[in-house]
């Protein structure tokens, strides 16, 4: 059987799986969270939301695109909120000066007040999640991949107790739904990294580009439920993404978070890692350009299963609101 059409069978039973693993009742699957947190807030929604997903089982959290000292406060932070001190933070490398975006609702929140362990080297504490695990693992990959492809590079038979499902690209879809296709940020910052990732034999290889994730946001009504809500989660989502709006340039200055949320890219790729039904799923031979495009090339493409258009987005959304507001804190006041 040749390379092309092994991960195209291997695709086709893991979607299966995929598609049916909330109605089985199948185990929760261990997952790494692969993340550059604190830039967009997107990522604080996704990791929030991850963490009510009962299919899920966060084992390991590991930050990325430098400034790793702030990502890591913040993930300690809603981890703590979360009562889950119990999931190992790695630390990415790169520059930064330990400040960032959400600041205002990280305070004086310290890496000392974190109850659980914390790894200096992503990269190797990726390798000995996987390596270690009795089953395959997912990894939930939603920001640059530069300390993934370097956990690629020192074991590469990794990939093969791994899932990889990543939040990466634009294919026929630039950003906002436009017609004009353009680098996405996660690979903009690190093309080969990508590139590396979609090399690499893994059981599956997933991804939700712009072409659906950046379609996804809640507004009026939608966004009124959660701001309303009560649970710790909601309250938390409501209050990063009020710290995060005056720190991010590039959001018009007269957005609304009472109307509108933040697109909210990341939270694709953590459903679709438990629960495809909500997209239409191909199997498409992508190449990464060093620009950062992800284009179709059916001669030197690699097979990648790709969200490419929703089949029921508001049923996605609805998916979304339920995870975040289901457990509201009764001893406080709406």
């Amino acid at each position: 059987m040749s390379d092309l059409h092994r991960r195209t069978f291997l695709a086709a039973a893991i979607a299966s799986v995929v598609a049916g693993s909330a109605s089985a009742g199948a185990n929760p699957v261990p997952v790494i969270f692969d993340t550059d947190i604190g830039g967009d807030v997107d990522d604080t929604w996704a990791i929030l939301q991850l963490l009510r997903r009962p299919e899920l089982d966060l084992k390991l959290v590991s930050t990325e695109a430098g400034n790793a000292l702030y990502r890591t406060r913040l993930t300690a932070k809603l981890l703590t909120l979360a009562g889950r001190s119990d999931v190992t933070i790695a630390m990415g490398q790169g520059p930064g000066d330990g400040k960032g975006p959400q600041d205002a609702w990280l305070g004086a929140y310290q890496m000392a007040e974190y109850a659980g362990p914390v790894r200096p080297d992503a990269a190797q504490a990726i390798v000995d999640t996987v390596m270690a695990s009795p089953e395959p693992v997912t990894i939930i990959a939603v920001g640059p991949l530069t300390e993934l492809a370097a956990a690629l590079k020192l074991e590469p038979d990794l990939a093969k107790n791994a899932r990889f499902v990543g939040m990466h690209g634009a294919v026929r879809v630039g950003y906002g739904g436009s017609s004009k296709v353009e680098p996405e940020y996660n690979v903009r910052v690190d093309p080969a990294a990508l590139q590396t990732v979609f090399d690499a034999d893994w059981i599956s290889c997933s991804i939700t580009p712009l072409d659906t994730c950046g379609l996804l946001y809640l507004e009026g009504e939608e966004m009124r439920r959660v701001r309303g809500s009560t649970d710790p989660f909601a309250r938390a989502v409501i209050a990063n993404s009020e710290a995060w709006l005056p720190n991010a340039p590039w959001m018009p200055k007269d957005f609304d978070l009472t109307q509108k949320s933040s697109t909210l890219f990341d939270n694709v790729a953590v459903v679709m890692a438990c629960d495809e039904s909500d997209l239409v799923m191909e199997t498409l031979k992508l190449r990464v350009t060093p620009e950062g495009m992800t284009v179709i090339d059916e001669a030197d493409g690699r097979p990648v299963r790709v969200a490419s258009s929703w089949k029921d987005l508001a049923g996605f959304k609805a998916k979304l609101i339920a995870d975040l507001t289901r457990h509201p804190d009764s001893s406080t006041a709406t």
